[in-house]
This record gives structure tokens, sequence and C-alpha cells, in this order.
């Protein structure tokens, strides 16, 4: 809720000078006399929404020349979406609408920081205390960020907010895979991205009827302690990790509560046989010795990074589209359902057909927005429709790769440097996050309206990323490389039958702990 809220937040409507002398001026015309106003207070400016003529006679028509326009200091807005937004606020306007994109950028930092902090936090002190302290410090900062004083406040307390978010959905996976078997990974990890999806839906109808940035943030928000206050009583630790901490007792308690609600048995002395044999250390230096890992590796990353910076720059693209912002964003956001329901044939048709086939139609729809650009007639209201259809598909596609990235780079990085690989691959994905209000709202090409230069970019690197993964091995249904010299290999590993897990019982907590 909070990512799709964000849209919203920066939102900045159309806007122009207020009228120097006229107190009670508004962006919606109030009638033919003050259509007069506007008309000779603009007259001959070409940037009415930085510059105005001060002191001069809205009675007559005047000769403009004889003054110079000036920088103007207060602005009008259009309320129709949004009354009162982030931008408008601290007004982010003119010269100063860099800060939109810098404020953008630091939460962005926070999410960099703070995954390096709770990825530590959540292997040493368990997987419940890293979600009670993300859970905690979203929700107070995101609360003082709503009522911040002043601009460097809010850029400080965002900081906050992406430290505190920045592991959530990681630890929220981590947790819920450590919970089932093998067989019911790709069921559980694809319904958390369902859910994150409702989400954003969710938050559409919030915005609907909260316009005003600081109570939307802070509805997004309070469900952050709301929720800790529940898991603090209500959610046990992960048994997984208990056992790899060699804490055997309160992982049969636990595992035993989940069996008498499940009505199944435990077998007595099960837990105290199970042995986690944790993998070697292995230094980030051996991947020096595997070229052809390294560049599976660097092919990932260029990936991640495209991912981010395409998932998170259409959603924001969403305030730059024509027609109503809130039907526009909910498209957005819907379209991410069935994307994700497409994954549950990767299994059977495999990671990179799959992946590559998404990526390649969610490229071509955002580049043919160009071609509309370009051949169609603008003024028209089907136009518009056209660019939000191209927009809309080419979020299918990058949000079904998105899903499908996460569960092939697990396949392919080596348990010895998995933690240290996807870290690498999430430090490669907030970069690319970082770019996309970049490409939003600061890139402009003469002759490519704002609605299209976004997507061109996005769909251009979209196909090269899809093109990218060709040397990448398929992993569906193979086992887990344990070493970087399997890892290293190309060739292609055999899957597991039902044989080998039955006599594996023991290791299948070791290996959904690895995830």
């Amino acid at each position: 809720m909070v990512n799709g809220a964000v849209v919203f937040i920066e939102d900045t409507p159309s806007f122009r000078c207020k009228l120097p002398g006229l107190q009670n001026d508004t962006f919606k015309i109030q009638g033919k006399w003050h259509q007069n106003m506007v008309d000779i207070s603009f007259m001959n400016v070409s940037d009415e929404e930085c510059t105005v003529f001060p002191n001069i006679s809205h009675q007559i028509n005047v000769n403009q020349d004889i003054t110079e326009p000036d920088e103007c200091s207060k602005w009008v807005f259009d309320t129709a979406d949004v009354t009162y937004s982030y931008p408008m606020q601290f007004t982010l306007l003119c010269d100063d609408s860099s800060k939109l994109t810098k404020s953008y950028i630091f939460n962005v930092m926070g999410h960099l920081v703070g995954g390096l902090l709770f990825g530590v936090v959540s292997d040493g002190v368990g997987r419940k205390m890293a979600l009670l302290l993300g859970l905690s410090v979203s929700g107070f900062a995101g609360i003082a960020w709503a009522f911040s004083p002043t601009y460097e406040w809010s850029v400080g307390m965002r900081f906050m907010l992406g430290f505190g978010m920045s592991n959530l959905y990681n630890l929220a996976i981590t947790f819920a895979l450590e919970m089932v078997g093998p067989s019911k990974r790709m069921l559980v990890g694809t319904g958390l991205a369902v859910v994150y999806a409702g989400g954003g839906a969710v938050t559409i109808g919030i915005a609907y009827f909260l316009r005003d940035w600081r109570h939307l943030l802070t509805v997004v928000v309070a469900p952050f302690l709301l929720t800790a206050f529940v898991m603090l009583w209500f959610l046990h630790e992960s048994p997984r990790w208990l056992l790899t901490k060699g804490r055997h007792s309160e992982a049969e308690t636990i595992l035993r509560r989940t069996a008498r609600i499940n009505k199944t048995a435990l077998p007595r002395g099960l837990v105290e046989k199970v042995e986690i044999k944790e993998p070697p250390i292995s230094s980030a230096r051996a991947l020096l010795h595997a070229p052809r890992l390294v560049v599976k590796m660097l092919l990932l990353y260029i990936n991640w990074f495209v991912l981010d910076m395409t998932y998170y720059g259409i959603n924001l693209h969403a305030g730059n589209m024509s027609g109503n912002l809130y039907l526009n964003f909910f498209l957005l956001s819907i379209v991410e359902l069935p994307a994700y329901a497409l994954c549950f044939t990767i299994d059977r048709f495999g990671r990179k057909k799959i992946y590559m086939i998404c990526m390649v139609v969610g490229g071509l729809a955002c580049l043919s927005s160009l071609l509309v650009q370009l051949y169609a007639n603008n003024d028209l209201e089907s136009t518009n429709y056209i660019k939000i259809t191209l927009s809309t598909v080419g979020k299918f596609g990058v949000a079904a790769g998105y899903n499908i990235i996460y569960i092939w780079s697990i396949e392919i990085f080596p348990t010895v440097v998995r933690n240290f690989s996807l870290g690498l691959a999430i430090v490669s994905a907030n970069l690319g996050s970082m770019l996309s209000p970049v490409i939003v709202r600061e890139i402009q090409v003469e002759g490519i309206g704002e609605d299209t230069l976004p997507l061109v970019i996005f769909g251009a690197a979209a196909i090269f990323a899809s093109v990218s993964t060709i040397p990448l091995p398929e992993t569906a249904n193979t086992d887990l490389p344990e070493t970087v010299a399997v890892a290293n290999s190309f060739k292609n590993r055999r899957p597991r039958s039902s044989c080998q897990s039955g006599n594996q019982q023991h290791s299948v907590i070791e290996e959904n702990s690895l995830l």
C-alpha cells in the first residue's frame, strides 16, 4: 500500500503562477472576467507555470513588451484529482522540482542501508525480531514524514521509512517459505506476490477518498504498527531458524502446536534427530575462479536493475499519462494479478522461455507508444486510451518477469554464496529504482511527449534485459547448486525424483531455510 500511495503522494497536478493582486485566484476559471485576467497576465509568456507579468492592468490590453516577466513565488493548482500533495506543500516546483526526485532517491538509499542491516538481524536474532523492528521503524517514520514541518525533515523521514521497509517483503517471503515444504514454494511465493498487488489496488480506493497526502500516508503506514502489535503476541519464530541455532525444544513446541491445529501428529523424537549442516563459508574471492558463474551473475544483476527501474518507473509514470489518475493506476495494479498467475506455468515450460516472452511482450508494448505518438492524432481521446493500454501491457510483462527472476536467481546462485549474491541483486535493483524518477520526471526530448518518452526508455531496456538472458541456463526441476564449481558449469543438473525426496527428509528443512 505504501509503494502504491507514493504515486498519489508525489503527484504534481497542473498548476500556474498565482495572479498578482488577486487574493482569491484559483486554477479553475471563475468566469469570463477571470479568463481575461489570465490571458493578459500570461500574454507572450512561454512558461506560465513559473513566470508571470507583475503589476499590470487587467482592465485594458497593454503592451507587454514594456516589462519582463518575473519568477512567481505563489501558485494555484488543479485540485480535481489531488487536493494537497507532497510537492504542493513544500512547493517542489519550477527550479525546485528536482527536489522531488532527490527525496525519492533518499528513500531508496534507506532501502540500501536497511537491506544490509536487516539481513544480519534476521540471521542473527531471528525472523520475528527483524520483522517487528522493520514494521515499527516503518510505522513511526511514515507518520513522522506525514507531519514533516520542513522539506529537510521530510527527506530524513523518507530515508528512515525506506530503511524500515527495506527487507519487509524479503523477510515475509523467507518466513513463509520456511513454513512450507518444497512442493508449496511456488504457490506460497506467488501467493505473496498476489497479495502485494492487491495492496496496490486497495490503495486506490483509499487515495480516492483521502486526497490530502498527509491523511493518505498516515492511513497506509498505520497498519505497520498494528501488524507489529499483533505479531508480537501471535506470531511464533521460524522453527527452521530455531533449528539452525540449536534450539530444538522451542522448535518442537511450535511444530507440535502446528500439528495439533492441522489435526496431524508429529512423531516424538523426530526434531531431536534433525541436524542442519550449515553450508561452508565461502569468500566472494572464490568467484574469481569461476568466470562463467560471474558472467551469469552479472547478467542477472542487469535484469534486476532493469526490472526495478521499469516496474516502479511505470507506476510513477501513471501521473504523466492523460486521463484519470485513479483509473490509470488501478489498471497498472490489477494487471499484476494475471501476471503472477502466469508464473504457475514456469515449472512446466521453464523459467527462461516464459521470462523472455514476458519481457519482450512488455518491452514491445512500451516501445509501441512511440508509434502512437508519431502517427496517431494525439488530440483524440482514443489515442490516450491506446497509450494507457500499452503501458498496462508493459506492466504485465515486467511484473511477471520480476516474480520469475527472483526464483531463477535463487536456483542459479550457489548455496555457499547465495545470500551474498542475492544481496548484490537487491543492491542492483535499488540502483535501478533510483533511476526511475529521473527518467519519468527529468529527461525530456523535443518532439516526444512526457507521456511517451519514459515508456520508450523502459521498453528498450526490457528488451535488452531479455536478450541478455540468452546465455543463462534453464533451472526448472533441477537441484540447487551447492558449490561455486557446480554453479560455474553450464551442464544441466539432474532433477530431483520423488524417491530422492523421500530419502532426504532430514535435508528438506536445510534446503528450505536457504531461501
